[in-house]
């Protein structure tokens, strides 16, 4: 057994139900590594299972934390010995928000110690831009991509994806995020709480469309997002951040959002010439050997410095409530990060 730190969601509900609290892991199972956690990445997700409305949501108390980056302290077999000692980054079902956490060995990717600082913010943002856009979304050179949320986690990521093809970025974000993106070299920027997004879309592309659209929103939203579709576009949904209104669940607030939500017809979708899609990185079940693939691409787009994680802001573990608050309020440009002393 060793002796954690961690930070439990006591019940569904506002940020002040994440406490920290003294706690117990076991061993490594065979197939596990326990890795001393140094960072841990903070993801919307997060913020909608905590509320209650994640759609892999947990029963309190829990610890949540998804991605996590430290160093190997303790294995579970001895063909993992190999890696003791090594710093490495990776995802975890949950327990990430901890000083420590045991992981399945084949879920972590071994990474220099000079990346330490900042390995926390590519696993589920980048694998989930990449995924989207380059195995799903298939998008070229010279195409164009919408990315709502262009100033959050994924939203950077997606940026930077980018713009490592070659493709045309237009971002939706608020007013007062725009001036730092455009130092990213984004121009086409669109206020969302101000603007009507698809309106914008189509004059920026002459009324063409864009080839592919990175929706987080959900609700109508979406709705919005796949008509911006030009013909061969493709539509990618990964999220439902329209639902969160506030911060405790409401169902009365979230239903008529749901229930808002696009049914995509095959009929329909074929006189375009269009496709929808969705994704999410915790249900990839059968093919994880794409998960370690586009994870060494990534990390060695990372050492080329072809992708630039933007790190925020870091958090001490036992500030996870202010964290939280943090990125519930769309203060974030890139990612936040907590670090476990």
């Amino acid at each position: 057994m060793t002796d954690c730190q961690s930070v439990f969601i006591t019940r569904h509900g506002p940020p002040s139900v994440l406490q920290l609290q003294s706690s117990s892991l076991s061993d490594p199972r065979q197939h596990e590594v326990q890795v001393k956690i140094k960072y841990s990445g903070i993801n919307f997700a997060d913020i909608m299972s905590r509320i209650g409305i994640y759609s892999t949501r947990l029963k309190p108390p829990y610890i949540p934390g998804m991605e996590i980056a430290g160093v190997v302290m303790k294995t579970g077999a001895d063909e993992y010995n190999s890696i003791l000692g090594k710093t490495v980054v990776g995802i975890c079902k949950s327990g990430g928000y901890s000083t420590h956490v045991n992981v399945p060995a084949e879920q972590l990717f071994i990474i220099e110690d000079k990346w330490l600082s900042v390995a926390a913010s590519i696993p589920v943002n980048y694998l989930t831009a990449y995924f989207m856009m380059l195995h799903q979304g298939s998008l070229k050179k010279d195409e164009s991509i919408l990315i709502h949320g262009i100033g959050g986690g994924v939203g950077i990521a997606a940026l930077q994806i980018a713009q490592n093809i070659g493709a045309t970025i237009i971002g939706t974000a608020s007013l007062g995020k725009h001036a730092k993106i455009q130092e990213f070299g984004v121009d086409n920027l669109i206020d969302y709480r101000n603007e009507k997004f698809y309106e914008k879309v189509m004059d920026i592309t002459d009324g063409r469309g864009v080839d592919l659209v990175l929706d987080s929103l959900g609700g109508k939203e979406l709705a919005n997002s796949y008509k911006c579709l030009a013909e061969f576009g493709r539509v990618g949904v990964y999220g439902f951040s329209s639902a969160v209104t506030g911060l405790k669940r409401s169902y009365i607030k979230i239903l008529p959002k749901f229930l808002q939500m696009p049914k995509f017809n095959p009929r329909h979708l074929m006189m375009k010439n269009q496709g929808a899609f969705g994704f999410h990185l915790g249900m990839i079940r059968h093919r994880k050997d794409l998960v370690q693939r586009y994870g060494k691409i990534l990390f060695e787009w990372l050492e080329d410095r072809s992708i630039n994680p933007v790190i925020d802001c870091l958090f001490e573990l036992e500030n996870a409530e202010d964290a939280h608050q943090y990125i519930a309020d769309r203060k974030n440009i890139g990612k936040v990060l907590l670090n476990s002393k």
